[in-house]
């Protein structure tokens, strides 16, 4: 995996003088609390996806990607009686009538994974910006952080929507594990429209790695996240950033502090978002005692809200 949170590793270049690690960590943690509960609040406006589209154009093109590919596997084409048919029939007709119709399916199931891998790259980047440019002279700053954090609410949203739809259809790891199976036999095939669905043996072994988990996408973020948070030696910097940003998020949802629905539900996602990378990054958790954010009231904030239309594909 890669290094997710690379954002936070100028988190305190330029500014450190003769500080110790913990003075900086401390005088972090203050400027994130301040700047995020400033703007926490309108997450929903649109001016703060304008700031990304303008300013982030490699994670706009990434979220624009994402939506795509969420409304293509919404419609995923199931090859399940075909498969049925060629495991149950095997003759060569029904082999070939099985592999074009989950040839177009398992070359969508590898675009998703591409996409993965785009967000694994994206993601340090947000939260480099996010954590490490926190100048309260700068007047940029509040549009920024809006602007960011708003494209790591939609981009973790994203995550969420994917597996959803992934755990509502089974034909999904059906489909793939019966194209795994008979990919070998396959790829000696002289039809162009089956040789052009055949996949790499290297790449379809990290696409079966990808798909076995029951939440591949969010797992994507939080094994990035992780990795930087234990190899950069900026893991509190992290987690000061995070709890901030949930901090901010629990605040404005708790007073009904949102300009609108949809910053409240930002807010939501943002904090949901918060939590996860936060308890899997510290040691101890999010539910320790000592954890910068407080997970029973997050806990209750989330449980009176649905954040993932989950119902199933075909309905």
């Amino acid at each position: 995996m890669g290094s997710l949170l690379s954002l936070l590793r100028g988190g305190s270049g330029g500014h450190s003088g003769g500080l110790s690690r913990s003075s900086r960590e401390t005088q972090a943690s203050a400027r994130f609390a301040k700047q995020f509960n400033e703007f926490i609040f309108n997450l929903g406006d649109v001016r703060n996806a304008q700031y990304v589209e303008e300013n982030f154009p490699e994670g706009n093109r990434i979220l624009r990607v994402g939506l795509e590919l969420l409304e293509r596997v919404s419609a995923y084409n199931d090859g399940s009686n075909e498969v049925r048919m060629a495991i149950s029939q095997p003759t060569q007709e029904n082999e070939e009538a099985a592999w074009r119709k989950v040839g177009p399916s398992v070359a969508l199931l590898r675009e998703c994974f591409e996409f993965a891998q785009s967000v694994e790259k994206v993601i340090p980047d947000v939260l480099e910006e996010l954590s490490s440019h926190a100048d309260d002279a700068d007047p940029q700053r509040a549009d920024r952080n809006r602007g960011l954090a708003r494209l790591l609410a939609d981009l973790m949203q994203n995550a969420f929507a994917f597996d959803a739809l992934k755990a509502s259809i089974p034909a999904i790891q059906n489909d793939f594990s019966y194209y795994r199976r008979t990919l070998s036999r396959s790829a000696q095939t002289q039809d162009a429209d089956i040789a052009r669905y055949i996949i790499p043996h290297d790449v379809s072994n990290q696409m079966s790695l990808f798909y076995a988990y029951h939440n591949p996408m969010v797992r994507t973020v939080i094994d990035s996240a992780t990795k930087f948070a234990q190899e950069s030696g900026n893991q509190q910097i992290v987690l000061d950033c995070l709890s901030a940003l949930a901090a901010g998020s629990a605040s404005t949802v708790k007073h009904a502090r949102a300009d609108s629905a949809k910053s409240e539900r930002m807010c939501m996602l943002v904090l949901v978002t918060c939590c996860i990378l936060y308890d899997w990054i510290s040691p101890k958790g999010v539910s320790d005692a000592q954890s910068g954010i407080d997970a029973k009231a997050a806990l209750d904030l989330v449980s009176e809200r649905t954040l993932v239309d989950s119902t199933p594909a075909d309905k």
